[in-house]
């Protein structure tokens, strides 16, 4: 055997012995130090929670450590409040300090999907404690006032329905359920309101004839709105005399019926040709 080939088995012969003591202290686990649980490792055997947190876990999606700080404890000596979190460790009293507010798993009943699991059943008896004007407005007698928040904020907490999932389309084209809250309070629709920047549009919807008239004509009244005279209140009619006061002297006004004799009907103005 040539020197060269003795060299090349020692060679060999040493890797395979490095590699056994190698293998043998990777085989011997309590040689290894211990890292702490990964969000990934945990979600090997509680798979649920980690789906529930990726998906719809909102601001709890953070590591499981984070709350978790002790786990796999057990023995009857372990208190429950040992072996979880409680709430108030980061939230303290979100919603006030009454006793039924403070029982967190009454209405977000999966605290790793916190807004997606609450239980809207649960959650209307309470609605008033956190939306009291809404709830005062509910008290005004009208069309609204027999139905309960659920009938309208229905499937899940935040829910905000079109008006045409009721009310089709009452007036005009539906284009935003905003729109029509500019003039029906939308918990208290017995009563109108608007403010005076509203478009025709609306108001056209029973009026179209009016408006017609209206935007076709070519003098003053054709450049307002209908709001500008029809102001505060749905019905109200108001005299020229709101905007004009007396422009001719009572002899001249004695001789006709009124305003409209010489200058038309108010959405139909023309000049005073007679």
């Amino acid at each position: 055997m040539t020197n060269s080939i003795k060299i090349l088995v020692i060679s060999c012969a040493a890797l395979l012995a490095a590699a056994a003591v190698n293998a043998n202290a990777e085989e011997d686990v309590f040689a290894q130090k211990i890292e702490p649980l990964t969000t990934v490792e945990c979600a090997r055997c509680h798979e649920q929670a980690f789906t529930d947190l990726r998906d719809n876990g909102g601001a709890h999606k953070m590591d499981c450590r984070e709350c978790h700080e002790k786990f796999h404890i057990t023995g009857a000596h372990v208190t429950w409040q040992q072996r979880v979190p409680a709430c108030s460790n980061c939230h303290e009293e979100p919603h006030g300090s009454d006793a039924d507010l403070n029982k967190c798993l009454n209405c977000h009943s999966n605290v790793h999907a916190p807004i997606a699991s609450l239980d809207i059943d649960k959650l209307e008896p309470l609605c008033a404690r956190c939306h009291e004007e809404p709830a005062k407005q509910m008290q005004q007698q009208s069309a609204h006032s027999d139905l309960s928040c659920n009938d309208c904020h229905h499937d899940k907490h935040g829910y905000l329905p079109k008006c045409t999932e009721c009310h089709e389309e009452p007036h005009s084209r539906f284009e935003s359920s905003q729109g029509c809250m500019q003039c029906h309070p939308v918990h208290n629709v017995s009563i109108m309101l608007y403010s005076d920047d509203i478009p025709n549009t609306p108001c056209a919807g029973c009026h179209a004839d009016e408006a017609k008239k209206l935007s076709s004509g070519h003098l003053a009244h054709a450049e307002l709105n209908c709001v500008f005279c029809h102001a505060d209140e749905h019905g109200n009619i108001p005299t020229c005399q709101q905007c004009h006061d007396t422009p001719h002297n009572k002899e001249m006004l004695g001789d006709f019926s009124g305003c409209d004799a010489c200058h038309g009907n108010a959405h139909d103005l023309r000049a005073g040709d007679k």
